[in-house]
């Protein structure tokens, strides 16, 4: 598919799910075979509802084809309300087509985000508990760097690095 053909760029901002106000924005759009999330928190889970439908929306507008791989670049702050991690886990756990499933993600966690070291973890078990690789970045490209192994990897069948 033509880059001119898909969808730029989407945002939480662009999402009313609930009455209640979002807490954090979450920007998405693709380049080349990785697909960026820009998330600047704290977080709450009316954001986290706000991902889900912008991201679907986002998914079924560009239908990617072949291995592709989410890149999450936290700004500012990581937190969330135990209930917003909660339900961030179970929307990643909760089916979905393959061609709506990255090989892998990668999370970008530069040092001076807040909360970054409090909430590493808990994303860690969310992609594990889902059998997905995922590893944690101080830097863009350092995610990008894996995030093409990965995708090569997926391309040949090969098992994935850890």
């Amino acid at each position: 598919m033509s880059s001119a053909a898909q969808p730029k760029k989407r945002s939480t901002n662009q999402i009313k799910a609930s009455q209640f106000t979002p807490h954090g924005v979450v920007d998405i759009w693709m380049e080349g075979r990785l697909m960026h999330y820009e998330a600047t928190g704290p977080f709450n889970t009316e954001l986290v509802d706000c991902l889900a439908i912008a991201q679907r929306d986002y998914l079924l507008a560009t239908r990617p084809e072949g291995a592709w791989v989410s890149v999450c670049t936290l700004v500012g702050n990581a937190m969330s309300s135990p209930e917003g991690i909660a339900r961030y886990a179970a929307i990643m756990a909760a089916p979905k087509p393959d061609n709506m499933i990255p090989v892998a993600t990668a999370f970008v966690i530069a040092p001076d985000v807040e909360g970054g070291r409090i909430m590493a973890p808990q994303f860690a078990k969310i992609y594990a508990d889902i059998d997905r690789p995922f590893q944690i970045f101080e830097t863009m490209a350092a995610a990008q760097v894996w995030a093409e192994a990965m995708i090569e990897q997926a391309g040949t069948g090969d098992a994935a690095p850890t």
